[in-house]
């Protein structure tokens, strides 16, 4: 008895875990569909592209929920360019977390955020929900050295495994 009770069980939390994946799943392939998600949701860091505007196969419309014009919007990409990403986590201040938030919103490569002007960094800080941060942390000058191929003594420590929060990226 004990046993086919247990059974059932271990059969409905796998019914539900597959359910909770499969619902996940189509409900990202559907927020994708569409050129707006979550509206009248406040600002969040989640940004979706919307790539019917797009006049280059590298340029994107970035969607955000929020409905003021600060800044200008920077070169953003739909992915990686052929060599592949960067590991931004080498920028100090940027860790797993930001990087992945970089990535999504089309920022890929250290040149992308050493070309940022003080407009896009508005554009940023109040898109990405960090304001101050891209100039506090002097991203833009790490990111300059770092796409000249020059090593900060930061990165050469996230290289070496001293910085926990920044492991090499895929």
């Amino acid at each position: 008895m004990f046993e086919v009770a247990s059974q059932i069980i271990i059969c409905l939390i796998l019914a539900a875990l597959i359910g909770g994946v499969i619902g996940y799943l189509l409900g990202k392939a559907s927020c994708a569909e569409r050129s707006k998600c979550n509206e009248g949701t406040v600002g969040t860091h989640e940004l979706h592209i919307d790539q019917q505007n797009s006049n280059s196969s590298e340029t994107t419309t970035l969607m955000s929920d929020t409905s003021e014009d600060v800044g200008s919007k920077p070169l953003l990409l739909t992915e990686a360019r052929e060599g592949g990403k960067d590991n931004l986590q080498l920028i100090k201040g940027v860790g797993k977390v930001l990087e992945g938030v970089l990535n999504e919103t089309g920022i890929y490569h250290f040149d992308q955020i050493a070309s940022l002007t003080d407009e896009e960094i508005s554009w940023l800080d109040e898109s990405m929900s960090f304001p101050g941060r891209i100039k506090r942390e002097n991203w833009v000058e790490q990111a300059k050295e770092l796409a000249a191929g020059i090593k900060t003594e930061f990165s050469q420590r996230v290289e070496r495994g001293e910085v926990a929060s920044s492991k090499k990226s895929d």
